[in-house]
């Protein structure tokens, strides 16, 4: 039975002193399967909701079989079959190299898990139940680590602090297993018409934003174990930036366009403070030390570029 366009009245009722209920067509109940206590999802858009049953998950089996994959493009393969949504995946492996690709993955990825290992045969399970997950709360926790890394850098940079170095990097791989299971979310997500394109192409991109953050802010670490002193103007600079990235998060969880704008003309400004301080380490006769500031000072450029994407996602937004 094909019922995708029938249009259906039905009466509202009230049940206690904040909730509303209305019946479901039993046809459309029957056609899916729909039991008493079972969940049903709701898609709330501006004018309308969208009601649609639970799909169940079925059990999706890959098959990497590569005897040339090189490290890199191993790991690849494993992280894209996890993020379509895959529960097992078994790997043929033919060298040590491949092996440590598939483990290095493997770390890389919430839920997952090599099960079984018959010397040329990889087993990986994941173990995901991304119904417990709410989107929200771990791009919230995402952002919460990547900022820290910020606020902990600006101590590196200003004082030299080299041990908190090792935590900073240590964090990023924290942002990465975030980052892939919040877009594994956001592909269920889609597919199920839990979350709609636009904002599904919305929490993408800033959470990608996230990831590409936290890479800076490794890559400003690193440089800053070449310096031989602090710079506490450059600390001063960060602290400002932590700011604006701030802000920018804010105003995507509130979808404030004010502030939102507000990121964006402070970027801009930003951009000249970057620009005087370029022109002031040019004049450094250390080599070594100006490629360090410079590699410090592009990734904050970034950084503060990345803030102004965030902002204009919730701008561009705003008007859908």
């Amino acid at each position: 039975m094909n019922i995708d366009m029938k249009s259906d009245a039905r009466k509202v009722y009230r049940s206690g002193k904040s909730s509303y209920i209305i019946t479901l067509p039993k046809d459309w109940v029957e056609e899916f399967g729909i039991k008493e206590g079972d969940t049903v999802f709701l898609e709330i858009r501006e004018n309308s909701i969208c009601i649609k049953p639970k799909v169940e998950e079925k059990s999706l089996k890959a098959i990497i079989d590569d005897a040339e994959a090189k490290f890199d493009h191993l790991v690849r393969l494993v992280i894209s079959y996890y993020l379509a949504g895959y529960s097992s995946i078994v790997v043929r492996v033919y060298t040590d190299e491949q092996r440590r690709a598939v483990a290095f993955a493997v770390d890389l990825l919430v839920g997952a898990e090599i099960m079984e290992d018959t010397g040329d045969k990889l087993l990986i399970e994941i173990f995901l139940d991304v119904e417990r997950f709410e989107i929200d709360s771990i791009l919230e926790k995402l952002f919460n680590i990547t900022f820290s890394m910020l606020k902990d850098l600006r101590a590196v940079v200003a004082n030299l602090d080299r041990a908190t170095c090792s935590t900073i990097l240590t964090r990023e791989d924290e942002v990465d297993k975030l980052h892939f299971l919040v877009l594994r979310l956001l592909n269920y997500s889609g597919d199920r018409g839990i979350i709609s394109a636009v904002d599904a192409m919305n929490y993408r991109s800033v959470v990608r934003t996230l990831e590409r953050i936290s890479d800076h802010i490794s890559q400003m670490s690193e440089a800053t174990l070449n310096l031989e002193r602090g710079y506490g103007e450059l600390g001063e600079m960060i602290e400002a930036l932590e700011g604006m990235f701030r802000r920018a998060m804010v105003c995507f969880f509130k979808s404030d366009r004010k502030i939102a704008e507000e990121v964006l003309e402070d970027v801009e400004e930003f951009a000249n403070r970057i620009l005087k301080y370029y022109e002031k380490i040019a004049e450094m006769g250390d080599v070594v030390q100006l490629m360090n500031l410079k590699t410090i000072l592009d990734s904050i450029s970034r950084v503060a570029g990345y803030s102004a994407d965030i902002a204009e996602v919730v701008i561009n937004r705003s008007v859908y």
